[in-house]
């Protein structure tokens, strides 16, 4: 899969807000059903996918996210054939976390079976931002918490969450990934004990970049444009 090796970013304020407003658009009636046709097709190749509430951008600035909450099915779909976009107009927002350890920034690679973008390697944790449990507010913090603690097996008392750093876009899925620090005082081989012991298969490796260290000499080429600009904005700062 080849992208453009820069997508399109912004820098964001350490006190970002994320406000909901407006509801689900209804869809045109043969929208709708492409829609739900591959739902049914992604669902009978993976009975595990659940079609949650996820928050989609409507407005993007330095200072505020405005948006709506919407069903995963429709940002699969988009996920799945981009040319849904004009119709659909999803900017799924999700989060991703950039670990810092003592011995440096933690990546990960996306296990084989993932249902976006498996084989890249990310700075985990990261994932979509969802209502868990029937909120209607979005906490940038709470999820980027609870992502550590499913995917690498981090609970929130290992780690300090310094704050939101970049908004960077997939240039076909639409998809706004927000990037928020992370510092923890684990080596990276606790890290790793963590994740094998209590995270789950998201991702099928770790590793970690040290400071002056060229990712692409620690992983390999296959690093995500955007985690690209998170890696270089970081090193800056």
């Amino acid at each position: 899969m080849r992208w453009p090796s820069r997508w399109p970013s912004i820098a964001l304020d350490s006190g970002l807000t994320v406000r909901v407003a407006g509801h689900m658009p209804d869809l045109p009636a043969p929208v709708a059903a492409e829609v739900e046709a591959i739902w049914r097709e992604r669902q009978a190749a993976n009975p595990a996918l659940f079609n949650g509430r996820v928050f989609t951008a409507d407005r993007i600035t330095t200072r505020g996210i405005v948006g709506h909450w919407t069903t995963y099915h429709r940002v699969l779909a988009q996920m799945t054939r981009p040319t849904l976009y004009p119709a659909l107009r999803l900017k799924p927002l999700a989060v991703t976390g950039i670990l810092h350890t003592p011995d440096g920034i933690v990546l990960g690679r996306r296990a084989p079976h993932s249902t976006y973008l498996a084989g890249w390697w990310q700075t985990p944790p990261a994932g979509s931002v969802e209502s868990r449990h029937g909120e209607n507010k979005v906490d940038l913090t709470a999820q980027i918490l609870a992502e550590a603690q499913e995917e690498l097996g981090l609970a929130p008392d290992m780690l300090t969450v310094a704050g939101p750093v970049r908004a960077t876009r997939h240039p076909a899925t639409r998809i706004v990934d927000i990037g928020i620090r992370l510092d923890t005082a684990l080596p990276f081989d606790r890290v790793l004990q963590g994740w094998h012991a209590g995270g789950n298969d998201e991702y099928d490796r770790l590793a970690i970049v040290k400071p002056n260290q060229n990712p692409e000499d620690v992983v390999g080429p296959h690093i995500l444009p955007g985690t690209r600009e998170y890696l270089d904005v970081d090193r800056r700062s």
